[in-house]
């Protein structure tokens, strides 16, 4: 793990933020309207990524962390599900650039995709409770169902290489189902239903998946 604060620094002060340098990879922002934002900088080398372990290490490192900046994003699944059962963000520079101009408490920020789709999955009357189980991947809890685990995509154009490229990414996750949430996203093409059924996995829309999620998928 490698200290990338200059990099950092210099890409924060082209969106008009100061940073001051503190202790243990740290970066204290001046934010204009907001509380100031302590963020702890994490720099990956070619082939590394931001595990549980790694997770784990920082917190005990510098108590208090609140947002965990990773350049570049390469953050395995398990880290992210673990940060949100410790309350704690961990993301790329460009959510740290988002959580700054909105989030009074950087810790608490989520992307805009997850806030949709966590807004539209827990007003739904069949959903008891919705845990992050990676990036853009849930685990669902339904009233008197069994519970699923779903990959979210926000793709315009869905493709059979898509599908491929998520089931790898997500290996180890075993989704029930993968949804697309965009929804201008009007229909799939042939072939990545096809490759959908050859994967064994259901490939559906948001609206359709929340119309079914209190009777299908028993």
């Amino acid at each position: 793990m490698n200290d990338v604060r200059g990099w950092i620094e210099r890409k924060l002060a082209e969106s008009r933020f100061s940073a001051t340098r503190l202790s243990d990879r740290q970066l204290e922002i001046t934010r204009d309207n907001l509380p100031n934002a302590r963020v702890l900088c994490v720099g990956l080398a070619k082939g590394e990524t931001f595990g549980v372990e790694n997770l784990d290490a920082a917190l005990a490192d510098v108590p208090g962390t609140g947002f965990i900046v990773v350049v570049p994003t390469a953050i395995t699944h398990a880290a992210y599900e673990r940060a949100e059962e410790l309350g704690v963000c961990v993301a790329g520079f460009g959510e740290l650039v988002s959580a700054l101009h909105h989030d009074p408490d950087v810790a608490q920020h989520i992307d805009s995709q997850e806030q949709y789709e966590r807004r539209r999955l827990i007003r739904n009357e069949a959903v008891t409770s919705i845990k992050r189980k990676g990036y853009h991947a849930y685990e669902i809890q339904r009233r008197k169902l069994r519970s699923l685990t779903v990959v979210t995509t926000n793709d315009y154009e869905f493709t059979a290489d898509r599908l491929y490229s998520i089931l790898e990414s997500h290996d180890g996750i075993n989704p029930d189902l993968i949804i697309v949430t965009n929804p201008n996203c009007r229909g799939f093409s042939t072939d990545s239903r096809k490759a959908a059924a050859r994967a064994g996995i259901p490939l559906v829309h948001f609206e359709d998946f929340l119309d079914g999620l209190g009777s299908k998928w028993a």
